[in-house]
């Protein structure tokens, strides 16, 4: 029982308390900002459900700044034409968005030679289905500039900026509103005879 009264006495006190609201809500929408991320891993089965596209190769197809979803497909039916994504044979912390141009199959395994639209010739290297992280699925055109832009030191020092002001805010209106109602309010007395 003292641990259940503990608990509600914790709510109501930050029912009231209109900076642990606030955190709260920061708590809560951080959560589900990750969950509905690792949900999207599983519903489009792929590592990487979303990603920004940072260069000109795919264009005009793709262009830089665009959003664009990727879902995981089985190599076996990506067939030429296909956009892909996958890890870069250079550099595998790199994910390349081109399309497939080539289909091979040496020895059981299955291989992609890829091109970018913009690109005059196709890729040195040939992508193993290990290193395929999906195919393109949707693109919703430059809203990635802004993700671009807030991973950015300025972005991100506007968006620690803007949370510090918001508590700052709410701290202050919390503040006002306690002395408020500590001090009476003034304003609803009224002298006798007048409304």
């Amino acid at each position: 029982m003292s641990e259940n009264g503990s608990t509600i006495k914790m709510l109501k006190s930050i029912r009231n308390n209109e900076v642990a609201k606030l955190i709260l809500l920061a708590v809560v929408v951080i959560s589900i900002s990750y969950g509905g991320w690792a949900g999207m891993r599983l519903m489009l089965a792929t590592e990487h459900p979303v990603l920004v596209v940072i260069s000109g190769s795919m264009v005009p197809t793709l262009n830089v700044g665009d959003l664009i979803v990727i879902k995981g497909e089985p190599a076996e039916e990506i067939e030429v034409g296909t956009i892909i994504v996958f890890h870069s044979p250079r550099d595998y912390d790199t994910l390349v968005v081109h399309r497939v141009v080539d289909k091979q199959n040496s020895d059981g395994r299955i291989f992609f030679k890829t091109k970018g639209d913009f690109n005059r010739y196709v890729d040195d290297w040939t992508v193993s289905a290990e290193k395929v992280v999906g195919s393109f699925s949707a693109r919703i055109p430059y809203i990635g500039i802004v993700i671009m832009k807030l991973r950015e030191p300025a972005g991100t020092a506007f968006i620690v900026s803007l949370i510090i002001i918001l508590i700052a805010y709410e701290a202050y209106s919390s503040h006002k509103k306690t002395k408020t109602e500590i001090s009476g309010d003034d304003s609803k007395i009224r002298a006798p005879g007048k409304s």
